[in-house]
């Protein structure tokens, strides 16, 4: 048997941690993790978050845990919008209900979500000049204003609170101008609105905002997984529920709806799995540095490698992929489909998975050998079963 087997050990998580991507009303299935992990008796000691991941961080790490689940509830009750008229997917004729059915109902919902905007989060621009390609001040170089948005998160997320919560927050967003993803953390600074805004600034639609004399917008266009900022800081042994909203597999696309459909997915799932096979290596290499300078300390303790260990690292990562099902009728707007009927669905599609992750506990099952720094265990297909 290798040596590795034979020194596999059950590791106990000591912190819990939530990664949310963006993804705009798939967010919802953000909200049910977090409702079947409280509901669990946990809370997490770090949230990190794309876009409505980093709203919905936000209205964790923002406010005291008493407060946390009513605060994420009312801001998906008030995205949440009624299903009316024909966009509800009434008054078809049975033909053409049957062959357009759930796909023109969805195309109507987005189309009047883009026309009059969403009560709460954005509003169209009434000055339209840059619809009409003339220029203006940066910060409103957009189809639409999220001055709602930022009322909403002053009235939902308790910023003083923030400054000082046990929960940590970090949230990503893409400098304009050089084009390096930045993660705004609250253990290096103060976040405030701007930091959550401009988390979910996603061009054309939300304008770039300024932060310190820069211009950032939504972090899902350099990185929509936010997955790299934690593993690069491995020093505790970790229980990340990783909750996806965009698919990963897909068979092939044959209409002009399901090729937009997937090749968004595909740009916004952001090389999640190559992402954690290329950490998986790294956190093997951290652990083979930690083995050999614990061995090397017993034979050479003023070896001038000695200061190799701090390269070393020995901590395990349980990472639980959680990911949001496809609901009928999708299509490549679903992530501005904020029907109540869907919020719904994902919210509960959310909950009944992470409650089955959480039942079944595999990270206090399944031995993990001294070699290994990241363990996956696969849920995403869990609302199919």
């Amino acid at each position: 048997m290798p040596a590795a087997h034979k020194t596999a050990r059950i590791i106990e998580p000591q912190r819990s941690i939530l990664v949310f991507q963006g993804g705009g009303a798939l967010g919802a299935y953000q909200a049910g993790v977090y409702e079947a992990f409280e509901a669990s008796g946990r809370q997490p000691d770090w949230v990190v978050g794309t876009s409505i991941g980093a709203i919905n961080a936000a209205l964790i790490a923002g406010n005291p845990p008493n407060r946390r689940l009513e605060r994420i509830k009312a801001f998906w009750n008030r995205m949440a919008r009624p299903e009316t008229g024909l966009a509800a997917g009434w008054s078809l004729p049975d033909e053409a209900g049957q062959l357009l059915g759930n796909g023109l109902g969805s195309m109507l919902r987005s189309l009047h979500t883009m026309a009059f905007g969403l009560p709460g989060f954005f509003q169209p621009r009434t000055n339209a000049a840059f619809a009409w390609g003339l220029a203006g001040a940066p910060t409103d170089a957009s189809f639409y204003d999220v001055a709602p948005l930022r009322e909403t998160l002053l009235e939902l997320v308790d910023f003083d609170y923030l400054a000082d919560s046990p929960v940590r927050l970090s949230v990503g967003a893409v400098d304009v101008e050089s084009a390096q993803i930045r993660y705004f953390d609250s253990q290096h600074c103060r976040i405030g609105i701007e930091h959550i805004l401009a988390s979910g600034a996603l061009p054309p639609a939300f304008p770039p905002v300024e932060i310190d004399g820069r211009l950032y917008w939504d972090g899902g266009l350099y990185s929509n997984t936010p997955l790299d900022w934690i593993l690069h800081q491995p020093r505790i042994h970790s229980l990340c529920l990783f909750a996806m909203l965009w698919q990963q597999n897909d068979i092939p696309p044959q209409t002009l709806s399901d090729v937009l459909r997937r090749s968004k997915e595909i740009q916004y799932l952001s090389r999640a799995e190559s992402l954690i096979a290329i950490e998986q290596e790294l956190h093997q290499l951290r652990h083979a540095v930690n083995l050999l300078s614990y061995e090397l300390a017993k034979t050479d303790a003023q070896s001038p490698l000695r200061d190799l260990a701090r390269l070393g690292c020995g901590s395990v990562f349980h990472l639980v992929y959680l990911q949001v099902p496809r609901l009928a009728g999708e299509d490549h707007n679903k992530d501005i489909e904020f029907t109540a009927g869907r919020v719904a669905e994902r919210w509960a599609a959310g909950l009944a998975d992470t409650h089955l992750a959480l039942r079944e506990k595999p990270w206090e099952r399944e031995k993990v050998a001294r070699s290994e720094g990241i363990v996956v265990h696969d849920y995403s297909s869990a609302s199919a079963r």
